[in-house]
């Protein structure tokens, strides 16, 4: 204990020092930096575009830009503050809140057909699924890293205890239900595990995967009649089974959810190359595609600022998951990298998923594009992580020269 306390208080006036000769502000990660704040200025236009004409609804861009500029505060401070504190005990401690705070949401009112939101003093709202993220991969991390450091080969022992850690939060975000935000914690394991595993297994787990994806594939456009006559005998919520069958087949026009795909299908298309421009989208104002501002924002892109709109904010991602890689490669310990890792397959499953789910190409799972879509907790949870990754960043040279 005195130990880890003489860490922290040398690390403090290191910090300082650091600050004070500007070193912090040289090794900072300006291109990461940009990135965020560019997507985060798309979001703010398009939050404005999808809200301001909706009766009730014309303040909530000014609520958005309010939580990025806290969002935006708390990402410096967490780049400041040494990663290392959170790397201890304190990752198992905020990880057991974390399923505290999943079983109270289910004591509060529902939403939109879903216990997803602890409403606090003054009528916030917190989503708890959201700061659950941080700790499973902190939590993930930190027993990969006590494992890699006995130099302990993957076996079924940590592939249980690994499993555990995810299915526990799974299960209850699963019962909200809240698919999109569960099947996230799929892909922060899934590409944490690649780090994991030995050159033979990794091989397995890559056919594993392609197997996974070839009968995706297959049930889409071979099987599909058969495949929607399976998915009606799964025991799923209705509306749950209406998001699957219309990924299978999208012309189905009596689900619910079909109407959804299809109009902002058509919004996209009709942006054609440079859009319609801001407020101008017929789609968009006339408020064809449902919870736009949300799970559909980039639909509302797509038809206001067109092919060149939507290829700007791709190209702004793919340049955002390049930097984290190349973090994650630069990092010198193990836990940094797994972090790292895991950050990198949220972010991409959640927009690979966002961004087909608008094209049709991926079920509907109500999840949302990441620092895009309205939401104040996935803004502040979003930029935290950031903040943290920089703070990995900072300290990889530190820790190579202790």
């Amino acid at each position: 204990m005195k130990q880890n306390k003489r860490t922290y208080c040398n690390s403090v006036k290191k910090l300082v020092i650091q600050l004070l000769t500007r070193r912090f502000f040289r090794e900072f990660d300006y291109i990461l930096l940009f990135t965020v704040l560019a997507i985060s200025v798309l979001s703010t236009v398009a939050i404005y575009s999808t809200t301001i004409n909706r009766s009730g609804m014309e303040d909530w861009y000014q609520k958005q830009l309010i939580w990025e500029i806290i969002s935006f505060v708390c990402m410096i401070a967490f780049a400041i503050l040494d990663y290392r504190i959170l790397r201890g005990f304190l990752s198992w401690i905020g990880y057991g809140i974390c399923l505290i705070l999943l079983v109270c949401v289910f004591f509060y009112p529902a939403k939109n057909g879903a216990q997803c939101w602890i409403t606090l003093p003054g009528g916030m709202q917190f989503q708890p699924s959201e700061l659950t993220k941080i700790f499973v991969i902190l939590t993930i991390s930190r027993y990969m890293t006590k494992a890699k450091q006995k130099n302990e080969s993957f076996g079924f022992k940590h592939f249980f205890v690994i499993f555990m850690i995810n299915i526990i939060p799974f299960l209850l975000i699963l019962k909200q239900p809240h698919l999109g935000q569960a099947l996230t914690l799929v892909g922060i394991t899934g590409a944490m595990m690649v780090l994991f595993l030995s050159r033979k297994q990794l091989v397995y787990y890559t056919l594993i995967v392609a197997a996974g994806l070839t009968v995706i594939i297959l049930a889409k456009t071979v099987f599909t009649e058969q495949s929607i006559e399976f998915v009606d005998k799964l025991p799923f919520l209705n509306h749950q089974k209406e998001r699957i069958v219309t990924f299978l087949d999208p012309e189905i026009e009596k689900m619910g959810a079909s109407y959804q795909v299809t109009q902002a299908k058509l919004a996209i298309g009709s942006g054609q190359l440079v859009g319609r421009g801001i407020i101008n989208g017929t789609a968009t104002q006339g408020n064809w595609v449902p919870e736009q501002w949300t799970d559909f924002i980039f639909s509302a892109i797509g038809e206001e600022l067109g092919f060149l709109g939507g290829s700007v904010l791709l190209t702004l991602f793919f340049v955002f998951l390049y930097r984290l890689t190349v973090i994650a490669g630069q990092t010198n310990d193990f836990f940094s990298t797994s972090f790292i890792t895991g950050v990198i397959g949220m972010f991409t499953f959640q927009i690979v998923e966002n961004v087909g789910m608008n094209l049709a190409m991926m079920p509907v799972t109500g999840i949302t594009l990441p620092f895009v879509s309205y939401g104040g907790t996935s803004l502040l949870t979003n930029f935290v992580i950031v903040g943290m990754v920089l703070s990995m960043k900072h300290r990889s040279k530190e820790l190579f020269f202790d």
